[in-house]
């Protein structure tokens, strides 16, 4: 390029202009007027013309210095450069006055670049400017002298008092364009070559390679500016959501006070339905974000994969399997997101329809509840034998965020037994309240981006590489700044919930049918448990149902309060999605209902509770038995044993179950429980069942950790002549047991 820039510099010479001073070389009028045709047609596109009237005038003024100077011109505009030189030095011999003299020098210092002598050029050139500062020929000249010599920053002076001096010439902008794309600075010497182009240059290789230039390098900034604006827009866009989600939350839960007692959205505050609003902005923000941060994810891995690639390529020695680590990880990266992205685990639904005709007096309920919520009803019910109780929109995506999506109740008939039909109703109408308030239509897009960036995160971790990927550092992060915006408003939705139940069948309705269903899933749960005990006992249960209502019959009440205390009053974190129990009962305590009470059993809207019952966890311990086969256990072969047989070994395993709990939370009376249970367990299955082996070595620990080794050693003595007992005995098992017995000190025992 910087050969282009002198090429082109030097078809643009021009040797400066007539100046107007005293006369103090003056012609005859005719003469006058010889000089100044010759003086005009020497500086145009045709110096040659000026020929016959140059000659003229050197016969008959020859000893004008003026004369002399328009020769030198003359002869420098047509190239002959030794005739110039003699001509301008004549000049100044002669005594050529002030501001012509300058004109003079500068002539002679363009003659003396041309001829490759730069000392002197310079010397002439500054002398010029010394005498006239103006002499755009000078500073042109000047600005070529310090281009050749690469003092860029030099010659960018002259080239900016060019364009000072002379603004409309094409000239000016060329040079300042020239001096600017030697300096880098390629945006100002664009807009140089274009001011050029609208003065009239004609169009040349150095503007073409000026805008050649300037275009790839524009394309080179975008390359790191575009990956990091999108970085930059991500990380900004992921701390507003998680400011402005977080006081959105605290603003609107300090708001829904028990004293509050506005129902729908048209019955809320101006100020309710502001913020009611903006949270929902801000949770759509959220959630568009990860949909337009896809994109950007993609455009950043494969930024930061070049990027790594690059440096590693700037490397004295380049390691090969680097490379292909490199490689391996960015290209696994792409695949990462866009598997995590495109493809969605099947969901498969949960529960049976209900048909009608199986509870009348229960879908006539949801009738009634759905006019008290003012919400169109339900159009499907799934029960199964569990303890959820909840409501979603099915369908289309557009449908679903319309409004028109189908409307289907998940209700687990473990969370109804105990409650009245009012407490029954007071949940639903809590349910129905997720419809009215319209948090539905939300659901099914804030589950598929929790799950869709749960899969990209582990996509991206199989990959390997994942803790050093700037892209699984946002995904993390975008993660449970998500999750505590939909957390805050799912706590939100959740009171708003609570205050539709309230109102239409009493706060204390609803606390109590809240306390109840909050204790029934304890009770499920640990009930299952039991239930895979018994399965491994060779006394699998015949009625789940049962089963969990000895679970809730036989726990010890120094544990049930442990567990209710902690069920209820447990600490909430920045992510939970549901108040506290006790929070929420208190909220709406003492709050009147509208509707009568009605103490009947929830169940006895059911046509046939039992069947249903029966049905249902029959189902489970189905699914019980397929998860054991499927992890390689092989139950032993039931046992025949009447229900109170099963009854008295079930509370035996609840009581130990009791006792690991309660050891689990250091209490004191697990050590005594447990032995108890112990005993128990004998005498439900008898003193030889191969089912007390692994109790007994379990209570031997505990001894030991009780100080008590000698009763340990009896104890797995014990579970060693069990085993021993059994016909085709393990003799690894046997070992093993023994090894335990050698490990507690005989000093110990004494």
């Amino acid at each position: 390029m910087h050969a282009l820039v002198l090429a082109l510099f030097f078809a643009f010479q021009a040797p400066g202009t007539e100046q107007k001073a005293p006369e103090l070389f003056p012609f005859s009028e005719e003469l006058q007027t010889v000089y100044d045709s010759a003086f005009e047609v020497a500086q145009s596109a045709s110096p040659a013309d000026a020929g016959p009237a140059i000659e003229r005038l050197l016969k008959e003024a020859a000893d004008n210095p003026r004369v002399s100077r328009l020769a030198g011109k003359y002869y420098f505009n047509i190239g002959q450069l030794d005739d110039a030189e003699r001509s301008l030095k004549l000049a100044l011999e002669q005594g050529i006055d002030g501001p012509r003299r300058g004109d003079v020098l500068s002539a002679l210092g363009a003659i003396k670049l041309r001829k490759e002598r730069p000392v002197e050029a310079q010397e002439l050139l500054n002398a010029a400017l010394e005498i006239w500062p103006d002499d755009v020929m000078a500073h042109h000249q000047l600005w070529l002298l310090y281009m050749k010599r690469q003092q860029v920053s030099v010659a960018l002076r002259h080239a900016r008092r060019l364009v000072e001096l002379a603004p409309d010439a094409p000239m000016s902008h060329m040079a300042l364009s020239a001096a600017l794309a030697e300096t880098g600075a390629l945006e100002e010497a664009l807009e140089a070559v274009e001011r050029a182009k609208e003065l009239g240059a004609e169009p040349s290789p150095f503007m073409s390679a000026i805008e050649e230039e300037m275009s790839r390098q524009r394309w080179m900034r975008r390359i790191w500016q575009i990956p990091l604006g999108m970085a930059l827009f991500l990380g900004g866009a992921l701390l507003f959501s998680w400011g402005a989600g977080l006081a959105l939350s605290k603003l609107q839960l300090g708001q829904l006070q028990s004293d509050n007692l506005h129902l729908l959205r048209a019955e809320q505050t101006h100020q309710e339905r502001r913020v009611d609003r903006l949270y929902a902005a801000v949770l759509w923000f959220a959630s568009l974000l990860f949909y337009v941060s896809v994109p950007m994810m993609l455009v950043l891995t494969v930024a930061i994969a070049g990027g790594v690639l690059l440096l590693v390529f700037m490397m004295p020695v380049i390691p090969v399997k680097l490379l292909v680590v490199i490689g391996v990880i960015g290209l696994g990266g792409l695949f990462a997101i866009l598997r995590g992205v495109f493809t969605s685990p099947e969901q498969g639904e949960e529960g049976r329809e209900l048909a009608v005709s199986e509870a009348p007096a229960l879908f006539k309920a949801l009738e009634e509840v759905a006019d008290v919520a003012k919400s169109r009803k339900v159009d499907r019910v799934l029960v199964d034998a569990g303890t959820g109780i909840g409501v979603r929109e099915a369908g289309g995506r557009f449908r679903v965020l319309m409004g028109r999506g189908e409307r289907i109740l998940h209700l687990g008939l473990g969370a109804m037994r105990g409650l009245t039909v009012t407490e029954l109703k007071s949940i639903l109408a809590h349910e129905y309240g997720h419809f009215s308030h319209g948090e539905t239509r939300l659901t099914p897009i804030i589950s598929r981006i929790q799950t869709q960036v749960i899969q990209v995160i582990q996509s991206i971790f199989s990959m390997g590489g994942g803790n050093l990927n700037p892209v699984g550092w946002f995904l993390r992060a975008y993660f449970f700044v998500y999750l505590r915006i939909t957390a805050g408003h799912g706590r939100r939705r959740e009171l708003l919930a609570d205050r539709v139940s309230a109102l239409a069948y009493g706060g204390d309705a609803f606390g109590a049918a809240l306390s109840k269903v909050v204790e029934n899933t304890d009770a499920y749960d640990r009930g299952i448990v039991v239930a895979l005990r018994l399965r491994e006992a060779g006394r699998p249960t015949r009625d789940l149902f049962r089963t969990v209502d000895t679970v809730a019959l036989n726990t010890p009440p120094v544990l049930q309060s442990l567990i209710r205390e902690e069920l209820f009053s447990r600490p909430v974190d920045a992510y939970d999605s549901h108040p506290p129990p006790t929070e929420r009962v208190a909220r709406v305590a003492g709050i009147p209902g509208q509707r009568p009470e009605e103490r009947e059993p929830a169940l006895s809207l059911f046509a046939d509770p039992a069947a249903l019952a029966a049905e249902l966890g029959g189902k489970v311990l189905e699914e019980l038995d397929s998860t054991l086969r499927l992890r390689g256990y092989e139950a032993p072969a039931p046992l025949a044993a009447t229900d109170e047989e099963q009854d008295r070994l079930a509370s035996a395993i609840v009581l130990q179950s009791s006792a690991f709990d309660l050891k689990e939370r250091n209490h004191t009376d697990a050590y005594s429980l447990l032995q108890e249970s112990l005993v128990r367990l004998e005498q439900a299955t008898g003193a030889q069942d191969p089912y007390l082996v692994p109790q007994l070595v379990e209570l031997a620990r505990l001894h030991v950790q009780h100080d008590a080794p000698e009763v340990a050693r009896r104890v797995l003595q014990r579970a060693i002549d069990i085993v021993l007992a059994q016909p085709g005995h393990e003799q690894q098992q046997v070992d093993a047991l023994n090894e335990m017995l050698s490990e507690i000190p005989a000093q110990q025992a004494a």
